[in-house]
C-alpha cells in the first residue's frame, strides 16, 4: 500500500493494494452526518458486535458523540473514498486515553464490503503512529470472541489476543508501543 501526503491538517490519501484510493483523515464533529450514513449501513448483527451490544439503532446523537472527540484525550480517523461524486465513510477508528496519557483503548470499524482489503490495517497504522506522536505505551481494544476478521488483523499489526477473564465472550487486544 503506498501513501501519498495530501495538504497539511487534510489528511492523507493512500492506495489500496487493487489501486482504489482511500482517504484518510481526523474525524471532526463535521462528520456526524456522514458517520450517520456510515453506522446505518453497518448490518444489524456487525453494529452490535462493533459496540458489544451497547448500540443498537444509531442516533443523531451516537453519530455527534464518535465525532466530537475531546482532542486532550482522544483522537479519531475516518476512511473516504469518492462515489457517486461524494464523499462516503467506508472505515472509522478511535482511542481514548486513560489520564495518565500513557495507555489508551482504541476501535476499529469499517464497512461490509470494504473489509479484507487493506482499510482497516491503513486506519490502524495511522492511530498508533498518533498514539505514539502523544506517548502513549499501550493500546488495548475490545471486541466479541467471535468477531471473525478482527484476529487476522489484530495479529497482522503485533496484538496480542486474550480472552477477557471477566467476561469470555470478549476478547482482549493488547499493543506495546515500547
Amino acid at each position: 500500500m503506498a501513501q501519498t501526503n495530501a495538504p497539511l491538517g487534510e489528511g492523507w490519501n493512500e492506495k489500496l493494494q487493487d489501486g482504489t484510493t482511500v482517504r484518510i483523515r481526523s474525524i471532526g464533529e463535521r462528520d456526524a452526518e456522514l458517520e450517520l450514513e456510515f453506522l446505518n449501513h453497518l448490518s444489524p448483527a456487525f453494529r452490535s458486535s462493533r459496540f458489544l451490544g451497547l448500540v443498537r439503532d444509531p442516533t443523531p446523537e451516537v453519530a455527534h458523540e464518535l465525532t466530537n472527540l475531546d482532542p486532550a484525550c482522544a483522537v479519531g480517523f475516518i476512511a473516504l473514498v469518492t462515489h457517486e461524486g461524494r464523499e462516503r465513510q467506508i472505515g472509522a477508528a478511535q482511542f481514548h486515553a486513560n489520564a495518565a496519557g500513557d495507555r489508551c483503548d482504541a476501535s476499529l470499524t469499517v464497512s461490509g464490503e470494504w473489509r479484507k482489503r487493506g482499510v482497516g490495517s491503513l486506519l490502524m497504522r495511522h492511530l498508533i503512529a498518533a498514539a505514539r506522536a502523544r506517548g502513549i505505551r499501550h493500546v488495548c481494544a475490545y471486541a466479541p470472541s467471535q468477531s471473525g476478521g478482527g484476529d487476522r488483523l489484530a495479529a497482522h499489526i503485533g496484538f496480542q489476543r486474550r480472552l477477557d477473564p471477566r467476561d469470555p465472550a470478549t476478547v482482549i487486544y493488547d499493543l506495546s508501543l515500547e
